[in-house]
């Protein structure tokens, strides 16, 4: 049987960085008597630009099924919001650098706009990334593995 391999791109050395690390931490806990499923960051272990060439050079051979998730700046009346897109995606955007990860699909939560960058607290930044990473994990139950 292929494996499936989440791979939660992120950090929380940024608050807005921290959703893909956030839902590795749930995926880690709940799959973690499954051996067909395997997670790459969380937030003790993130994956992030500088790694993510790396852990893909280790997997590249192999015929897994790659699930990428990640935070995203995207349109302001999506913040909060998700989005499942099939293949891979460029990771490190935001940031004015890239790198392209190939996958079998993607997983974007969109926590900003490059115009705007809500004036919430640390609080409200943190409660988004909880609840947003909380839906999308439980999202994962509702199938069969």
């Amino acid at each position: 049987m292929e494996n499936i391999i989440f791979i939660c791109i992120g950090t929380d050395k940024l608050l807005t960085d921290s959703f893909g690390p956030r839902v590795g931490e749930r995926l880690k806990q709940n799959f973690k008597e499954n051996n067909n499923i395997k997670i790459f960051g969380t937030l003790k272990e993130p994956i992030h630009l500088k790694n993510a060439p790396i852990l893909y050079r280790k997997l590249k051979n192999n015929k897994n099924q790659i699930i990428l998730i990640d935070s995203a700046f995207g349109n302001r009346k999506y913040i909060g919001g998700s989005f499942i897109n099939l293949g891979g995606m460029k990771i490190g955007n935001a940031y004015g650098k890239g790198f392209y990860f190939p996958a079998t699909m993607n997983i974007k939560t969109v926590v900003a706009s490059k115009n705007y960058i809500p004036n919430w607290t640390i609080k409200q930044i943190d409660f988004l990334a909880e609840n947003v990473a909380e839906k999308v994990t439980k999202g994962f139950f509702n199938f069969s593995y």
